[in-house]
Parts: structure tokens; sequence; C-alpha cells
């Protein structure tokens, strides 16, 4: 009989890792087991038992770096170590070609569950060449990073969703030039009060889409990389989908990538996240509840890219 993780004691272990990681320290063995040990009188070897049965059903997230082991809350990773590209030579996967070639692929007619559409995808040539090539590390990856496109992607309305599944959005086949509104005509984007003075993470020079660098993106071509205040994590903007104009207005924020985005508003992450929009003009994110008045319903397209537009330049001032 295989042993399973105690739920409550997995939410122990969750709870010890958040509030590790808000003391901005890494959430190792010896940190979690005295955090547990402080909050319910746990005992060392039945956390770090607890621990070992999370990390094998996958709701604990194990990462290696230098020999030291670091823990993870799967729906909220933060930065993932990403491994270095063995050549130069290296394609990435472009997102989002690969939701849509499953969405229509499946075809299913109530839409598809991420794990039909990871399985789907695991099967395609491709992407079992780009997994073959990267081992288990790559494996965990690409199922963080398709959470993380298919919630952006419903988010920029290419994808729509109802309850956990997933299909084309009737615009997915248009191009989103035809809904962009020309950026230059907006004011130019400052930092927010408590993005002032705040320290910035080291960038990682890796685009953690292709894995590639500023002198070559998946296209074989030299692309400044776009990098994450918060985690260092970085990508190339064509590997963003960003225009041009909205690149620009990035690199002049504190811009967050997807893992670590707060909302601009409340400045929290984990309150509600899957009601997160992000704005088309800045990329800042925002709850549907902190907008003002508050959204009740998912908008989409232009009315998405005016709303939260409108939003953004409230906060600003």
């Amino acid at each position: 009989m295989v042993k399973l993780a105690n739920p409550m004691y997995t939410q122990w272990i969750l709870e010890a890792i958040k509030k590790v990681k808000k003391q901005k320290q890494r959430p190792s063995e010896e940190r979690i087991c005295n955090a547990v040990n402080m909050s319910h009188g746990l005992d060392r070897k039945t956390v770090l038992e607890q621990l070992e049965l999370s990390v094998k059903d996958g709701t604990i997230l194990k990462v290696t770096n230098k020999g030291l082991n670091s823990y993870k809350d799967p729906d909220n990773p933060g930065r993932l170590v990403l491994p270095k590209p063995k050549s130069s030579s290296g394609g990435g996967l472009d997102w989002n070609k690969l939701i849509k070639r499953a969405l229509e692929g499946l075809h299913e007619p109530g839409g598809s569950s991420l794990k039909n559409i990871e399985r789907f995808l695991k099967c395609q040539a491709d992407v079992a060449a780009h997994l073959s090539s990267s081992g288990s590390v790559g494996t965990n990856l690409f199922h963080q990073q398709l959470r993380v496109a298919l919630k952006r992607a419903v988010t920029h309305g290419r994808v729509a969703k109802q309850g956990p599944l997933f299909m084309l959005s009737r615009s997915s086949s248009q191009d989103s030039s035809s809904v962009a509104l020309s950026l230059e005509s907006l004011p130019a984007v400052r930092l927010l009060p408590h993005e002032k003075d705040k320290p910035v993470a080291e960038p990682i020079p890796i685009c953690s889409f292709c894995l590639g660098t500023k002198e070559q993106n998946r296209d074989k071509k030299p692309e400044e990389l776009v990098s994450c205040a918060d985690c260092g994590n970085s990508g190339h903007p064509s590997c963003l989908k960003f225009s041009p104009e909205l690149t620009a207005r990035v690199k002049a924020l504190w811009w967050q990538c997807i893992e670590c985005k707060t909302c601009s508003s409340c400045q929290d992450q984990g309150k509600n996240a899957d009601n997160m929009l992000f704005c088309d003009s800045c990329d800042r994110g925002f709850h549907m509840e902190c907008c003002d008045p508050p959204l009740t319903r998912m908008p989409k397209d232009i009315e998405l890219f005016r709303h939260i537009q409108e939003v953004a330049l409230q906060v600003t001032r």
C-alpha cells in the first residue's frame, strides 16, 4: 500500500514555506521544520517524512540549486531555477501556437481540461523532443509554464475558460493588432509609490521560454531580455508576445513576471489570483475586485484593454 501525505500536514508545510519566503529566506528543510514546529508543535521527523511524501504526490515542488534543496508551492512557485541551454542552437516552445494546436486538435465541444491539453502536447513530436532533452526538470517546468501560458491566454482573450475547461475564443484567429490601441498616445509610465526605492533582483541571463540569451532568441536573432524585478526571471519580448511599444514601457517600470505578479492596487498576490487582469498598456496586474468600480465578470478583448488601461492610469496618478 502506497503511503500518502496527510493533507493537513501538507497545508501546514505550505503555510511554513510561505512564512519563510515572507522573511526573504530560502525555504529549506531546517527552516520548514522550525516553522511547523513553532506553529503546530509537530516534530522534525514527522515534518520531514510528510515533506517527502508531499513532494512525491506533487503537492509541494522540490527544487535543487547548487546542491541546496528548496521547496515551493506549485500553485505559487515564484522563481523557478532554469537549466542552462546545452547549446545555443536549442529551439524553444511557442506557447500560443502550442495551446491553439492542442485546442484545435482535441476539438472537444465543451472545452478541454489542463490535463488533456498537457497530455495532447506531450504526444507531439516537437514537445516530446524538447522534454527528452530537458530531463525531469524540463517536465516539471513544462507543466508550470503551460499553466502560466493558459492563464495569460485567457487574460488576453485568446482563450476562453468555463470552469476548469479551456476553448479557443472567437477572436483567437484575429490579429492582435486589430484590437490594440496606440500606446504612443498614452501618458508616460512611471513607478508607483510602493515601487520606488524597492530592491531589484539580479537578472537571470536566460529566457525562461526558449532558454536562449540576449545574443540569440528562438529565431536565432539577438534580442534584449526583459527581467522580473522580483525574482530575476527573464524573457525575450518576442517570447512574451510584447510589442516594441509595450516592451519600451515595461523596461521603464518595476516589472514582475506572471509568477510574481501582484495587484498594483492592493499589492497582494495570493488573494484571488485567478481574477488577476493584466493591462495591455503596461502589463501591470489588477484584481477584478480592486478595479473601480469592481468587475464582476472577466472583460474581453478591446473592452479589457480600455478598462484596465483606465485603472492603471488612475493608480499612477
